[in-house]
């Protein structure tokens, strides 16, 4: 399965919503809650403190960031601003 990422913007008359999708294997459930957790990572390497600090970042701009994920189909990742 080659690996793919999708980029795509969305804008309405109240925001602008940019999602990233991935061909990946999915979030397994148990992880799912702790995805944007500072420290949290599933890597042998790095700190774990992207998403963490991206949906700071986005909640600072009164923003939301969320995912849909389905195992074994990937997942995709949502920035929602105002």
């Amino acid at each position: 399965n080659t690996p793919t990422i999708d980029v795509r913007l969305h804008t309405d008359a109240q925001n602008i919503t940019v999602s990233v999708k991935d061909n990946g294997s999915g979030i397994e459930p148990d992880l799912r809650d702790k995805i944007f957790e500072p420290n949290f990572t599933t890597k042998t390497s790095g700190t774990g403190l992207g998403l963490a600090m991206c949906k700071g970042i986005v909640e600072q701009m009164k923003g939301s960031i969320w995912f849909e994920t389905a195992t074994g189909k990937g997942t995709v990742f949502y920035v929602q601003l105002k």
